[in-house]
């Protein structure tokens, strides 16, 4: 929901709740839980959204305290990212892959790792802010989000060295479509931009030694001229070199990570919590 603050957004999942009983024609009691995605990091062990200046409003505000305060439901309340490499490992194209991280590219930076199988959340809720692991202006120098791709091809215009059928101010998917199409600017913004992913990707690969590197995100979703420059850097830098993929979910990622989260405790509610309440 761009531009919509937190608590319209928590208005709407009361709204959106009804509407769902209402085409079902379920009773309210049939519901189990709730799962929610939000940009952030979900912090241990209070449930506080930290870490969330791109959207107003969640910034240190226990998220799923009011969405069961809302709704009158158990909620679960995940970082967006981890909701989608969640999704990816259920149905997409990490299935069967136990080491992968999700690395979303768009407006902001993010990773959803998943390691042994399982959702790796770390000691704070904080695993996968990668948009902290090079610091200070070297971080700056190599953002590979919107904002940076943006300001990078800002200053190779204003050299003028490259010829452009761009003009300012530039827009993230007319810079890809140009690409894609020959401009001179735009093919060197999209070699800076692998570039700047792989930067980012190299320690995870080092340090977590994974298999698998999902991208996704609006600008990761750009794998046709992003997938083999990225691998052909991971290659040059790393000694054992991860797979780089596209995501097979798309935008229906972070939801389908969501389900696959609320199915697992509904489960979980039929068969290991009602077997404990009628034992002896």
């Amino acid at each position: 929901m761009p531009g919509a603050d937190v608590h319209a957004v928590l208005a709407a999942a009361t709204e959106l709740r009804d509407r769902l009983l209402a085409a079902c024609e379920l009773p309210a009691g049939t519901l189990d839980g709730v799962v929610a995605g939000v940009p952030g990091v979900i912090e241990a062990p209070t449930g506080r959204v930290g870490l969330a200046g791109n959207i107003p409003g969640p910034e240190g505000l226990a998220v799923g305290s009011a969405l069961e305060e809302r709704l009158g439901l158990p909620a679960t309340v995940e970082n967006d990212v981890n909701l989608a490499a969640v999704g990816e490992h259920w149905r997409g194209v990490a299935q069967g892959v136990d080491d992968f991280v999700f690395l979303s590219i768009g407006t902001g930076l993010g990773a959803g790792l998943v390691l042994r199988g399982e959702l790796h959340r770390g000691h704070h809720g904080a695993a996968g802010e990668v948009d902290f692991a090079l610091g200070g202006d070297l971080e700056r120098e190599n953002d590979p989000a919107t904002a940076g791709v943006l300001a990078f091809a800002t200053r190779l215009a204003e050299r003028g060295e490259l010829r452009t059928g761009l003009s300012g101010p530039f827009d993230a998917r007319a810079i890809f479509r140009a690409a894609r199409a020959g401009d001179e600017l735009a093919l060197a913004v999209v070699e800076e931009e692998a570039r700047r992913i792989a930067q980012h990707a190299v320690p995870i690969a080092a340090v977590a030694d994974v298999g698998l590197i999902v991208l996704g995100g609006g600008i990761g979703a750009n794998g046709d001229l992003l997938l083999a420059p990225i691998r052909s850097l991971l290659a040059e830098r790393c000694p054992y070199p991860p797979r780089v993929e596209g995501s097979s979910l798309g935008d229906a990622a972070v939801l389908t990570g969501a389900l696959a989260i609320g199915l697992r405790a509904a489960l979980d509610n039929v068969f290991v919590n009602r077997t404990r309440a009628v034992r002896p």
